[in-house]
C-alpha cells in the first residue's frame, strides 16, 4: 500500500507560508506535494487526477482568506474534494492556513467544505498527521460521489439514506446555469454499464431555501450497496438529494458546494 502524502494547495502568489508549512510538515517525515491551484475552467478535474496518483491523505490549503472566500473557487475546490475521494475510495481531510479570518459559506445547506477547518497555532502539524493515518468521515446526510469522464461526462453518485434502502431518488442542483441531462442506477463505486429507470421524473423545477432547483429523479428502490448517478451540464452551487416515494419528494438534503 503507497504511503499517503500530503497535498499542498496554494491559492495566491506568495509561497512564504506554503514552504513554512512544508518544512514543519517534513519534520515529521511525511512527503509534501502539491500544486497552485490554478483559474482555467474545471481545473479541479486534472487536479483531483494529479492528487489521487500522489495519493494525497490530507489537503492543506495555504493563502488569503479572501480568495478561499470566492464562490468559483470554493466551489471547485469541493468537486475537486468529491472526485479526489471517489478515485482513491476514501475520506480525504483537509485543512486551511490562511492570512485574514476565514467566513463561512452563505449558501443554504450542508457545506462540503465545512470539516476542513482552519489550523490553529498549538500543535497543527500534530493534527495532519493524525488525521492522514486515521481520517475521519464528514457528517453528510447524503453518500455522494463524482465521477469524471472526457467522453462519458461528469456524473454526480449519491444516495439518499446510506446504509438504507431508499424509495426512490431525486437530486437537483441550483446556480450557475448548471442542469441534468441524463441519469442511471447501478452499483455504488462506478458508472452502470446499464440501468432500469422506474417511473422517471425529469425536469422538475422547485424552490428550497431561496434557490431554484432543476431535478431528475425515479421511484427504483435504491439498496445501501447502490448509487443514483445524474449526469451534470455545468457546476451547480447548490445540491438537493432526496428520496421519491409515491413520485413526491421526500426528505431531501441541501448540499453547498463550498
Amino acid at each position: 500500500m503507497a504511503t499517503p502524502t500530503v497535498w499542498m494547495i496554494r491559492l495566491d502568489e506568495d509561497e512564504q507560508a506554503a514552504r513554512l508549512a512544508a518544512s514543519q510538515l517534513q519534520a515529521y517525515g511525511l512527503t509534501i506535494k502539491g500544486q497552485r491551484w490554478p483559474d482555467e475552467a474545471q481545473s479541479w478535474l486534472v487536479s483531483a487526477q494529479e492528487a489521487a496518483e500522489a495519493h494525497a491523505g490530507v489537503v492543506l490549503v495555504t493563502g488569503s482568506a479572501e480568495r478561499y472566500a470566492q464562490p468559483a473557487l470554493r466551489r471547485g475546490l469541493a468537486l475537486f474534494r468529491l472526485s479526489l475521494q471517489t478515485r482513491l475510495g476514501r475520506v480525504v481531510n483537509g485543512y486551511t492556513l490562511l492570512s485574514g479570518p476565514q467566513a463561512p459559506t452563505a449558501l443554504p445547506g450542508t457545506a462540503l467544505l465545512a470539516d476542513w477547518t482552519a489550523v490553529q497555532p498549538e500543535r497543527w502539524q500534530a493534527r495532519v498527521v493524525a488525521r492522514l493515518h486515521a481520517p475521519v468521515a464528514p457528517a453528510w446526510p447524503v453518500r455522494l460521489g463524482l465521477h469524471a469522464h472526457e467522453r462519458l461526462g461528469i456524473w454526480l453518485e449519491s444516495h439518499p439514506a446510506p446504509g438504507q434502502t431508499a424509495s426512490g431518488a431525486l437530486t437537483g442542483v441550483a446556480g450557475e446555469q448548471a442542469r441534468i441531462d441524463f441519469h442511471a442506477v447501478g452499483p455504488a463505486g462506478r458508472l452502470p454499464d446499464r440501468t432500469h429507470n422506474e417511473y422517471e421524473l425529469q425536469g422538475l423545477e422547485f424552490e428550497a431555501a431561496g434557490q431554484s432547483f432543476h431535478a431528475w429523479g425515479l421511484r427504483n428502490s435504491l439498496q445501501p450497496e447502490s448509487s443514483y448517478y445524474t449526469r451534470l451540464d455545468g457546476e451547480p452551487d447548490v445540491l438537493a438529494c432526496g428520496m421519491l416515494p409515491e413520485g413526491e419528494p421526500d426528505a431531501v438534503s441541501l448540499i453547498a458546494l463550498g
